[in-house]
Formats: C-alpha cells, structure tokens, sequence
C-alpha cells in the first residue's frame, strides 16, 4: 500500500483523466513473497481480494478529481467546505460551476497552490487540513442563522439530458423528465417558474418560445426536436434564471400527491405546503423545503381552523383542504373587520382568481406576486442550521459596543408602538416624508389623488391627480387627464415633491403598461408631477417613459431620476429645466433608486435580474453591481455611502451590501414579502414592510438583526421615517396610513 499511495501521488490529475487505470503484472506488487505456482489457502482469499480492491481505489481516485462539470455528493462536500472558510458564498447546489471554480482557485491561490481551479489530491489535503489560510473576505467568524443568508448568488445548474430522447412531453404531464426540461429550459432563460415537474401553462409557454427562437415547429409540445435543441445549447457561465413576473398554475399543487407530509422531511413537495401555508396566512417563515417546528405548527393550526384531525402531519385530507380555493387569511390582531378593501371596487372576478387579500395589486402591481421559490433557501443550509426555529432568532447576534451613546442605547432596547392610524377614502402606495413636517400618499388610480397630512396626522389637503396637458406644453387634446400616483420624492430642501404616475387616463391613452410587458409593446408614456410644497398645487409636468414607478432626486437639486417599468429604462430630468433630458437602458423591470449624498452616483434595483445598475450622475456611463439576489426591487443607502441595502423580492430576504466591493454582506428574512424601507437618520436601524406577513419589521444594520416586527392592517406597501419624532408612517394598500413611534 505504501507503493500504492506513492503512485497515486506522483500521477496528474490531466494524465489520469485520459487514460485508463493499468492492472498489476502480478500479484507480486502486494505479496512479493507468494509464489503464484503454489497452491494458496483459503485463509489467503480474502486477504488478496480486499487488497486488490483497494489498490483499485487509490488508483482510481485522481481520476476523480473536481473540475468544472461535475456534480455528486463530493461536489456538494467541497461547496460546505469553501463555504465555511469563507471562500464559497453560493448556493449548494452539488453541481461544480463557475461559482465553485472561482471559490476553488481563490482558495488555491491563498493557500501557495497551483490555482488551476481543479480540486486534486493537493487542494484536498489542503482543504482538510486546519492550517488552509482563511479568506480576507470572510464576513465575521459567527455561523449564520437560518434566515441570515450570507450572499446566496445563484449558480446555473448543469442541463440535464433527457433520459428517453424520442418521447414527447406536453401540457398535463407530470414526470422528473418535466423536471429535467424545466430546468434546461430555466438555465437557459426561457422558464421563470419554479421547478415541478408539472407541465403547465407556463411551461408550455418557455416552450413556444424555445421554439420561436430556433425556428422550430410552434406546438408547445416538446417532442425530440425541441429537445435537442434545448441540450445542445451552450450555456453562458454567466446565464441565470430571470424573476418570475406572474402567478402562474405551475406553482400550485404537490408533485407527490400521496406522499404524507411530516416533520423531518425535505423535499420539493414540503416547499409547496410552505407556499400554501404563506398564501393563506397560517406561515410565515421562510420557503426552505424543511418541515420543521415553524412549518409543524402551522399546519396545526391550519388543521384546527379546517376542523381536520390534528396530527400536524400533512396527508390527503390536509392536502385536499389546502388546495381549495378562497383560503382563510388569518388576521393580523389589531386588524379589525372593515379594514380589508373592497375588492368589487376595483376589480372584475378575473382580475382577483388569485384569491389574495387586495388582488388587484397582482395584475397592476407585477413586483407584489413574483415567486419566490426561485430562491430555495435550503440550498444554504443543512437541516440542523435550517430547523424551522424561530424566523427572528435574536440572541445569535452580539449587543452593541458599550462605548454607544446612551440615546442610542435606549432606541437599541426600545419598542416600537402604534401611534395612531390614518383611514379614510386612500389607497396608498407609498407614504413620504418631505423632510419639512409634510407626509405625503400616492393614492394610485383607486383615488386618483394625493393625499398630505401633517405631523400631527390632519388632513392637510387632498391633491387631485387631474391636469391639463397642453398647460404643460404637451400635445395631447385639450381637456383633462387624470394620472395614477405611485411614488414621490422631495428635493433636498423640501420645497418641491415629484410624483410619478402609472398611467394616463384621457383620450389618446390607448396603450396602458401591464403586468407583463416590453419595449416592443410600445406602451404610453406617463407623466411626472412637480408639486410645489408651499401651496400644495401642480406647477410642473414632465413626460417620462412607460410605467414610471419609483422617482429618486439628487441631493444637490440638479436631477430627478424615474424608474421606467415598461420601457426598461431610466429617465433623467433637469430640475431646472424641468424636462427629460437622457434615457439610459437598464434591463427587464427597473424599480428602485437610491442616490449617494455627493449626488455622484445613482443605483437602481432592476428587478428582472440580479443586478443593481450604478449611474454615474456626471458622464451618464453604466455600471453594474452583480449578483447580489433575485428581484431586487427597494434600496437605500447608509448616511456615509458605505453600505447599500435591497429588499430581494424574489428571496424574500434584505441584503446587505458594501459599496467598496460590490459584495453582499449579509441577508435576513425580515418576513413574507419585504418591500419597501427607510433608513433612520443615523443609519443603525432599517424599517422595512412586509407586504404577505402584514407587518413591519426593525433591522439593526451593524449585524441585520432584527429587532422587533409589529403587526400592520393589511398589505403594507410603503413606509418613511421622520427623524424629528422618530416616528415610521407606515402604507397600507387596503386603505390605511399607520405611524409607530420608535
């Protein structure tokens, strides 16, 4: 054996990888002294084969050495590994790609290796070693909670082939080769659903349009032809699954319907009931694909509410009852009866078969329904760090220094408590502080108004969203056109909010935005409103691009920046001349913008990707701040522009970003469906919405713990901070401004 270990030491990893292993010339090489004439014992039998057999091994090890390509349990060890000396901060996915190569040849280069990012049997020992140099950018040496995802960047999968090349799948089928051409299809940007293996509308769909794109036949079916096509696609290292931008059945069912459910188990299906479970209110942790103690308990509670057996196991009749439709939201405790919006008010039957509390927000409102399930948390963790514990696990974060000042301390220990809540005939969208004791809320095209109170929570006016166009300078017919307010931002003094409007109403608006759309569609532009603060009135309106969503201005009063949702790009405004003056193309679905305080640099989440675009406010030039998770929708920035914080609507998580290095820090689960934050003044605290949980939550930045989470009335959507009263005025669509005192 010690001639054996000598030989798979000095062979290389290449030369292994091309040959075949070479059989001994005889026994000899393990037993010189046996003389093959003799006649052997059976005692010797045994011996000879286990010797042979791990000769075998040691040859053949080299030959499996990692490289990019390969997948299996090793691959999974090696990503854990990487992982936990801070090297790998992807998903585990037990697939070698071009994540795991850069984690690999980072720690090659850091440990004197040749870093050729190939795991042989000098990485390997390396790695297992306890003198491996640990990586500079380890975030801190504390093991992350379940719902403190550090830097979750997806990594493609591998295509999978088709098992049986000359069967046919289509709509109905329900089988892992549907799996497999989901996830073929998902890799190579086609399918922005979750994985199935149902194939449904929305696969059929990536299918058509597969097929569109290679000139093939347009069934929708996936026969041999559009199989091959799809496999035989190379696929870009850099190629990820865009966000999904609609509810879609494929999302709906159990993969195994007969399958029983319980704790301890891991699989697709327990990520279903977790959907479930969230959408009728009964869960809210995190869609990990473990049923443990937080998924136990709310299917008991979901059994009790339904009058079903209370075993908190998940069989047929628990299944059977959680796919029915119209499923009972569990309220939040202060929210009362008359609080939920009237839905006949503003939606046709086709419109709500989503069944979501304030429906009408899926088909106008895209960002508020993505799936989330593209970001499977349980890839980050094993089933002891992912043990459905308690989602806001507080005592695994360290207190602040003892050197904070005592003010600081008392907001640390403080809670939050409601102050006072706002009703009446609003639908918010968002609320904004305008820095100078005014709140203002975009009340959408439900009221067609703004609304503005004051800090101590009167009326001070109601500002109709109708204008006349043609005041304005802009070649529309004559008459009035009403708008749907979405966002607001202020100037720097206060002395000027701008509205964005999400449409148009009047005659030439014949084109609206959608839920789904793109710059092909040519869909209207919408208009930008100045308001002047001192009077309350309309002085100023811009033409921007299509769906104008979140507005941003910069702190020197030189630009407004609008988020296009349909165009797929950026407006600039001059504040002085108070017109567009550029346009610069982002990508699918751009959202939030955040502008740093030397009014040098814009970031703007594009939530149809990964990304974060960064504007350099004096060239216009584009920069990118890759991966940082999926969907990212609402940013903000600390008061010293060294940390950048996104709420990842396709993650369900806020990350973390340090602005020196583009890298994500830390995440956290905040709730189900983080949307829209504020920063307070002193940048130790983030204030962030949850949109399906109905409650708002407080982040400590220092280590994104999470401090406290307050129940809301229904849908809370947006939020603002007021650093005088250290008050939050909370959003929420179903009709409601709620203002909690910090």
């Amino acid at each position: 054996m010690e001639n054996s270990a000598s030989i798979h030491l000095a062979v290389t990893d290449e030369a292994l990888a091309t040959s075949e292993p070479q059989s001994p010339a005889s026994s000899r090489l393990f037993i010189p002294e046996l003389d093959s004439k003799k006649r052997l014992s059976a005692a010797w039998i045994p011996f000879i084969f286990l010797t042979m057999a791990l000769f075998i091994v040691s040859l053949a090890r080299p030959v499996l050495a990692l490289r990019k390509g390969t997948s299996g349990a090793e691959v999974t060890n090696l990503q854990k590994t990487l992982q936990a000396e801070g090297y790998f901060n992807g998903p585990i996915t037990g697939y070698y790609g071009p994540l795991t190569e850069a984690a690999v040849i980072q720690f090659q280069k850091a440990n004197g290796l040749n870093p050729d990012g190939i795991v042989g049997a000098n990485t390997t020992a390396t790695l297992k070693s306890d003198s491996a140099a640990p990586t500079n950018s380890s975030i801190d040496s504390q093991t992350p909670t379940p719902l403190e995802l550090d830097s979750p960047t997806p990594e493609p999968e591998k295509p999978l082939v088709s098992a049986r090349p000359n069967f046919i799948l289509q709509r109905g089928d329900r089988n892992p080769q549907v799996t497999s051409l989901q996830r073929n299809l998902q890799v190579a940007g086609y399918f922005s659903g979750p994985i199935t293996g149902y194939y449904g509308s929305t696969t059929q769909d990536a299918v058509i349009q597969l097929q569109k794109a290679h000139g093939l036949t347009v069934d929708g079916i996936a026969g041999s032809q559009t199989r091959a096509a799809l496999e035989s696609k190379p696929i870009s290292s850099s190629s990820q699954t865009p966000p999904s931008t609609e509810v879609t059945e494929d999302r709906i069912g159990f993969a195994n319907p007969g399958l029983v459910l319980k704790r301890g188990s891991r699989n697709s299906d327990v990520t279903a009931l977790q959907r479930s479970l969230k959408e009728q209110g009964y869960y809210e942790g995190p869609l990990t694909g473990y049923y443990g103690n937080l998924t136990e308990t709310a299917v008991i509670q979901f059994q009790k509410a339904k009058g079903l057996n209370v075993d908190g196991m998940v069989g047929s009749s628990t299944k059977a009852a959680l796919e029915l439709p119209s499923p009972a939201v569990t309220p939040s405790p202060i929210e009362s009866p008359t609080a939920q919006l009237n839905q006949d008010s503003f939606s046709t039957p086709e419109e709500n078969s989503d069944d979501t509390p304030f429906n009408q927000d899926s088909f106008i409102e895209p960002e508020e329904n993505y799936d989330t399930s593209l970001s499977n948390q349980d890839s980050f963790s094993t089933p002891t760090e992912n043990s459905d514990n308690s989602p806001f696990n507080q005592d695994s974060f360290t207190n602040e220094d003892s050197e904070k000042k005592k003010d600081n301390e008392q907001r640390q220990s403080s809670q939050m408590t409601l102050k006072h809540t706002i009703s009446g005939k609003i639908s918010p969208k968002s609320i904004v502080h305008s820095g100078r004791g005014l709140f203002f809320a975009q009340n959408m095209m439900y009221s067609h108004t703004i609304t503005v109170y004051d800090r101590q929570y009167n009326l001070v006016k109601t500002i109709a969203d109708a204008v006349n166009l043609q005041k304005y300078g802009h070649s529309k017919g004559n008459g009035t056109y009403k708008g749907s307010p979405v966002e607001a931002a202020f100037s720097d003094n206060g002395q000027y909010a701008w509205v964005s409007n999400y449409q148009m109403y009047g005659s030439g608006f014949n084109k609206p935005g959608s839920d789904k759309c793109d710059p092909s569609q040519k869909t209207d532009n919408s208009f930008l409103y100045r308001i002047n603060t001192d009077n309350l009135e309309i002085d100023q309106v811009i033409e921007v691009g299509s769906v104008p969503k979140f507005v941003a201005t910069s702190p020197d009063n030189r630009l407004v920046l609008v988020s296009n949702w349909c165009s797929w790009d950026l407006s600039v405004v001059d504040s002085q001349q108070n017109q567009e003056v550029r346009r610069i193309k982002l990508g699918r679905y751009p959202r939030g913008i955040v502008v740093d305080r030397a009014s040098q640099k814009a970031y703007v989440a594009v939530m149809g990707s990964y990304d974060i675009a960064v504007v350099d406010l004096n060239d216009f030039s584009l920069d990118w701040i890759k991966n940082i998770g999926n969907s990212p929708r609402h940013l903000t920035i600390d008061p010293a522009d060294q940390y950048l914080y996104a709420t990842l609507n396709g993650e369900g998580t806020v990350a973390k970003i340090d602005l020196a290095t583009g890298k994500v820090l830390r995440k956290v689960a905040t709730g189900n469906a983080p949307r829209s934050m504020d920063i307070s003044d002193d940048g130790q605290f983030l204030y962030v919405v949850n949109y399906h949980s109905n409650t708002m939550s407080k982040v400590r930045t220092s280590d994104m713990s999470i401090q406290q989470t307050v129940n809301t009335k229904a849908n809370p959507i947006g939020i603002t901070y007021d650093p005088e009263t250290n008050q939050v005025w909370v959003a929420c669509y179903s009709g409601a401004i709620m203002v909690f005192q910090d």
